[in-house]
């Protein structure tokens, strides 16, 4: 889970337009990491 998270913020930084699916991705991670995951993407 972990892996997937930082594999996928590390690409999102590349991405010209962020696919309309990764709100609900990031939603899902910050109910499974709560804490890590806030403190991450700030």
């Amino acid at each position: 889970m972990k892996l997937l998270f930082l594999v996928l913020n590390r690409a999102e930084k590349e991405w010209k337009m962020a696919p309309r699916e990764w709100a609900m991705a990031k939603a899902q991670f910050a109910i499974l990491c709560g804490e890590r995951f806030t403190r991450a993407m700030a």
